[in-house]
């Protein structure tokens, strides 16, 4: 995920509240994180293959830098914030109930120029059983050694809960092709939000009998086939090949696809009921995401017929075409966003 939110950003604004136009540049905030962006990019982008699943736990850093496009004669507004990633092996939660954690993050949010105020408090955690196409913390397979012994995999589940606890808003990355074929999504975050719903209700820190977190659910893979040719009917693909450049879909798609595989999956629908009793409904947003995006043809167009970003060459998934990242930056943003105008007030 740290990649693709690099290459998002280096592609295209974030989509912004209210019409703003935002140009971000996403760094790297330490030595260690330059040195993991390089070998991520490489793998990606060179060898059009995906990440290994990560070994230890490692702290990451990336210092965002928003420039506001004004609409008017004024220069332009910074909006800086940054992120401290944990990036935490899946396999540290692996049959223990903390759930498999892609990548469980908290960021201090600092910076000035937003008209909202500075500042968001604790920052952001970004959890998810299997995400993206990126596996960055998927299951280990057969061939992989044993997981860590219960002595460093309990150090790490303690040490991320604490991350969750504290920090102010929680990116859900929901896979959908894991959920129709495994429907363990529910399994791995309920366990996982319970233990964090326990400490803060303990600590007296929940709001209306819910959690303060703010939420962002970023349903993934919507590059693939078997997700984008449920959410949108052949009219909708119609539409979408008839805009130009690389589609990028809103809030609604990923909300109606949602309740699609609510419908299906009763897995799913417990999912979102653990959301709806957990956190206040004014503060979740839903995304249709992909971390690598969609194949365009020729032309630089979407095809409906043709869109498939990932191909199996001798038993290995690689990235067909160029990486496209849709929808990365924008639940990070929004959350930074909500988090920010909560702690602050409301714009005048």
């Amino acid at each position: 995920m740290m990649a693709v939110i690099q290459l998002a950003a280096m592609q295209h604004a974030a989509r912004q509240p209210r019409g703003r136009s935002v140009q971000w540049t996403v760094s790297n905030g330490d030595t260690t994180t330059e040195v993991a962006f390089e070998e991520l990019k490489n793998t990606l982008l060179q060898t059009h293959t995906f990440p290994k699943a990560t070994q230890a736990t490692t702290k990451l850093r990336l210092d965002f830098q928003g420039r506001v496009r004004p609409s008017g004669p004024s220069s332009p507004r910074p909006i800086d914030f940054s992120l401290d990633f944990l990036d935490v092996p899946g396999s540290f939660f692996r049959d223990a109930g903390a759930g498999d954690t892609r990548n469980g993050t908290r960021g201090d949010s600092r910076g000035n120029g937003d008209s909202r105020g500075n500042g968001v408090g604790n920052g952001l955690a970004v959890v998810g059983r299997g995400g993206d196409d990126l596996r960055f913390d998927d299951d280990p397979g057969p061939s992989t050694l044993a997981g860590p012994s219960p002595g460093p995999r309990l150090a790490a589940q303690t040490e991320l809960m604490d991350y969750l606890v504290r920090c102010d808003g929680i990116v859900l990355l929901l896979d959908p092709i894991r959920e129709r074929e495994d429907r363990d999504n529910l399994a791995y975050f309920d366990a996982m939000i319970n233990r964090v719903f326990r400490r803060v209700r303990a600590a007296g820190d929940t709001q209306g009998g819910a959690l303060p977190h703010h939420l962002s659910v970023c349903i993934t893979k919507f590059d693939d086939p078997r997700v984008l040719g449920v959410a949108l009917d052949p009219t909708q693909l119609a539409e979408l090949a008839a805009r130009p450049g690389s589609p990028r879909l809103d809030d609604k798609v990923a909300s109606r696809y949602f309740e699609q595989l609510c419908a299906s999956s009763p897995s799913a629908s417990y999912l979102r009921g653990a959301i709806d009793g957990l956190f206040q409904k004014d503060r979740v947003r839903y995304y249709a995401t992909s971390s690598i995006g969609f194949h365009l043809d020729q032309d630089g167009r979407f095809s409906p017929a043709d869109y498939a970003n990932v191909v199996m060459t001798g038993g290995q998934a690689r990235v067909r075409g160029l990486v496209r990242p849709m929808n990365v930056l924008e639940p990070i943003v929004s959350l930074v966003t909500r988090i920010t105008q909560a702690a602050s007030g409301p714009a005048s």
